[in-house]
This record gives structure tokens, sequence and C-alpha cells, in this order.
């Protein structure tokens, strides 16, 4: 373990402190150190522990130190962060072994004294317990590792019960891996049986499959022929509600990673086109990478702002899908760093996917549906939105009971919108709303 520190180190500091993206930073490191698959999940299951509950950690530390959090170096804020993840979440490594080998990876003699002296203030009281419960002191925002203005956003939206359910959720949840099947190409029932680790159906949607304790999904039967996409059952939803039939004209308006253009390909079979689109090369080249690995020829990949009409599709669309750049409150459980965005950026968010909308809307046929999604939990990005859509542009919105298993069905997707909440459905947040226009 101690080899790997440094590792750990670099990935929380550079999440932490320079606002780098964690999963970027680690593939960077895994393919930069050459690391093996064990020590790569070894680095990543404390590297984001630490990140998910630097809220929680920081409020512990305080406890034990003189010197507030925010004031401390950030090297030494981060080496006490993973000290404390060590020595409360990972019963496998002794006490005294975090303190000597966490505060040796600082260079200067009075910084490792001081954070030798903090987490040994707090081993000393994991061996005396006082009698009054730290964890009790906690504030309801420190115990579930939320930043507070977040939290009070999502308590007035959604009450504490309902908040804390989902903050237990981002937690409840890590491990899993959702395998969306291409029934075009394989019954989903016979993957099944080829699968080398456990697994379970999806609980939602169909052609779906949920694996656990599989450190490589590359190595799965059929990775390499298309056979599945890794897609969360909430990231399914867009396309499903979309109705996408054979033949029909498809436009992806932010389309990367390339999960949802993916999914409409599946529904065309070979047939009509899904136009996909996003701002960057980078990920213009990652869903390239993508739809040759699902063996899909009928795509176009196209560099586009998606708030810039695109005369060359002016009403030919059947169908729009508007997945767009959004909080990310959804999937905090899959992007630990997510929880630190603060939510006074939502207001920027919300022109920017309005714009995104308001120019989709040129590309659709009279007649055509606008799908509307976000992986967010934030009113003003979902329901807010959704009713400006149908009050500023004048599209129609429509049930989406049709497309949906019984279980997801309520009197808020008669009216065609849905909400998906994290903790109270066993999947990621996830807003999705369907429009026609007239």
């Amino acid at each position: 373990m101690a080899n790997l520190r440094e590792q750990i180190f670099e990935l929380v500091l550079r999440v932490m402190e320079k606002g780098e993206h964690s999963d970027v930073v680690f593939h960077e490191i895994v393919e930069r150190e050459g690391l093996s698959k064990k020590d790569a999940a070894a680095v990543k299951r404390e590297a984001y522990g630490t990140i998910e509950r630097t809220v929680l950690l920081d409020a512990m530390i305080r406890r034990f130190s003189d010197r507030p959090v925010r004031k401390m170096d950030v090297d030494v804020r981060t080496l006490l962060r993973m000290g404390f993840y060590e020595l409360e979440f990972m019963d496998s490594i002794p006490a005294y072994a975090a303190c000597d080998e966490i505060q040796s990876l600082s260079r200067e003699e009075g910084k490792r004294g001081f954070i030798n002296a903090v987490m040994r203030g707090y081993v000393r009281e994991l061996e005396e317990p006082p009698m009054l419960d730290p964890w009790k002191r906690l504030e309801p925002h420190e115990k579930y590792a939320i930043p507070k203005d977040l939290w009070d956003v999502l308590v007035a939206g959604f009450g504490k019960k309902t908040t804390a359910k989902m903050a237990r959720s981002f937690f409840e949840r890590q491990g899993e891996i959702t395998l969306h099947i291409d029934a075009n190409k394989i019954d989903p029932d016979e993957y099944a049986k080829m699968l080398p680790c456990p697994y379970e159906q999806g609980r939602y949607m169909k052609d779906t499959l949920i694996v656990r304790d599989c450190p490589d999904v590359t190595a799965l039967p059929g990775y390499d022929e298309g056979f599945f996409y890794i897609q969360d059952e909430g990231s399914q939803l867009p396309v499903t509600v979309a109705g996408i039939k054979p033949n029909d004209q498809v436009v992806d308006v932010c389309g990367a990673p390339g999960g949802k253009a993916i999914h409409a390909l599946m529904c065309l079979d070979g047939t009509g086109v899904v136009s996909i689109r996003d701002l960057s090369e980078r990920k213009l080249s990652r869903i390239r990478e993508n739809i040759r690995r699902m063996r899909f020829v009928n795509a176009e990949v196209k560099l586009w702002d998606g708030r810039e009409p695109d005369p060359t599709w002016k009403e030919k669309a059947d169908i729009v899908l508007c997945d767009v750049p959004c909080s990310g409150y959804g999937i905090i459980g899959r992007k630990p760093e997510l929880r630190f965005r603060s939510p006074t950026v939502v207001d920027e968010l919300v022109k920017i996917q309005r714009d995104i909308v308001k120019a989709s809307v040129t590309m659709l046929k009279p007649g055509g549906v606008l799908i509307y999604s976000t992986c967010t939990i934030h009113p003003k990005e979902n329901e807010q939105n959704a009713q400006w859509i149908e009050d500023e542009l004048g599209l129609t919105p429509e049930s989406l009971n049709a497309y949906l298993p019984g279980a997801l069905i309520s009197m808020q997707t008669s009216r065609g919108r849905l909400q998906i909440l994290p903790g109270i459905q066993q999947m990621d947040g996830f807003f999705v709303a369907r429009f026609r226009k007239p």
C-alpha cells in the first residue's frame, strides 16, 4: 500500500485543489505508472473515497487541529484527509502504519510533525472513546459528506428525509456496473450465461444486466464485438421514452461520451441515421471509438456548438435528444467531485441549457419529438426548464407512460416528465421530459 500513496495523494490533490476531473486524472496516472489492475483499483478506492467524504473528514480533522483546515497548506490538508480516511474507513491498515506512512510523504519536517500529531490525536480517541459519541456532534450535511450550500438546496427542494436517502445512496451503489446489452447482436439471457462474475437483471430497463466484482469490463465476453455498452438505467431513459422507430432521423446535440447515441443506434438496427454532436474534438474521438467498438455505421459525428442552429438539418429530424450540460448532482456517486460544484453555477447553466434547446427545435420536423434530459436533481435545471420549453417554445408535453415500466409510472409521467431521485429509485439521479413540435 505504501508505494501507492503517492499516486493517491496526487489524484486527491489535483481533483480537490486544482479542480481536475477524477476520471481523467485517474486514467492518466494508471497509464503513466503502468499500474496493474489490482493496484489501480486500490488507488481508485482510497482516492475516490477520500474525495467523496472530504466534508466529513474535514469536520473530523477540525477536532484535533488548532489550525483551520482551509488555512492549511494544500499538501498538508490533502495528507490529513487521506490519513483520516484510512483510520476511519480502512480497517485493513493498522493505525500506527497509517500515521507513520502518511506523514512520511511530506518533505518538510515541520509539516511531518504537525500531520503526525493531528492523526495521533484521533488514534488516542479511538483507543479511549469519549463519553459523548463524536459522530453525534456532526451537522447533518457533515455526516453525509455534502457541502452545506448544496445540502440546503436539496433540503429546500426535497425535504430532510429524502435528502438524507439520496446522500446515503451516493455511497451504496459503488462497485455496480450496468451493462446495456445490444439485443440485435445477442440475446440478453444468452449473454448472461457467459458472464464470469455475479450479476442481476436490470431493475427497471429491459436488455440490462448489473454486474459486481468486475475489475475489468474490457475483459468481459463480447466487449470487442460490441455486445454491450456501459450505461446506467437512468441514462437509458431519454432514448427509451423517445420511441425511436426504424428509419428515423435522430440528432443527439450534446453526444459525449456517446451512450444515448449508441442506444438510439440499437433502436434503429442499421436503418436511419444518428447525427451526434459535441463541442470538443477530444470528446468526439471518444464517441468515434465507442461507435467503432459497437460496430455501427449509420452515424454522423460532428463538431458543433449545440447553442447554434444547424441549417443542414433544418426541420429534418424525427427525434432530437437534448441531454444538456448540467450540474451533475444526480451522479455524485460516480463522480465524487461533483458534490463540490457550487449551486451558484446553476443559473449560468440554465441559460446554456435553454439556448441549446432553442437551437435544437429548429432541426425538428413539424410533428417531431424533442427529449429534454439531465443527470441532475436540481429543480431549476429540470422541472422549471420543462415548463419553460412548454410556455416559451410552444412545444406540447406528451405522456411517457407508454414507454416506461410500471414501477416508474406516476401522475408526473402522465404529464410528460420524470424525475429520478437516487435512493428513492435504484439508479442514478436523472430527469427526462418528452415534447412534440406542433
